[in-house]
């Protein structure tokens, strides 16, 4: 079974808010995972994005893997196809430098 709650919260300035949440039952499914690299180590920072079968241009959900490339998204519809894309950056990355 898995277990939800969602709240509102507007912390004013230099406040610390502090909560208890109690979890409710939930049916909607949840998908979680690990992701590895060639090397068969965790890649961290991966980037996990999730389509809708039937809107396969249109991203419903995304993350980023951990340090250990761990993931968890949803919740996600019963019954609904998804397709799954992995995306993880490898070297090349360049700093754009932005003038007034």
């Amino acid at each position: 079974m898995n277990y939800s709650q969602s709240f509102f919260v507007k912390p004013a300035a230099n406040e610390m808010v502090n909560t208890t949440v109690p979890l409710t039952p939930d049916a909607r499914p949840a998908l979680t995972g690990t992701t590895i690299g060639q090397d068969g180590k965790p890649a961290a920072g991966a980037l996990i994005t999730i389509y809708r079968a039937d809107t396969p241009d249109t991203p419903i959900i995304a993350t980023y893997t951990d340090e250990l490339g761990r993931f968890a998204i949803g919740p996600l519809e019963p019954g609904q196809l998804y397709h799954v894309r992995v995306f993880k950056q490898s070297g090349n990355v360049r700093t754009l430098e932005q003038s007034d």
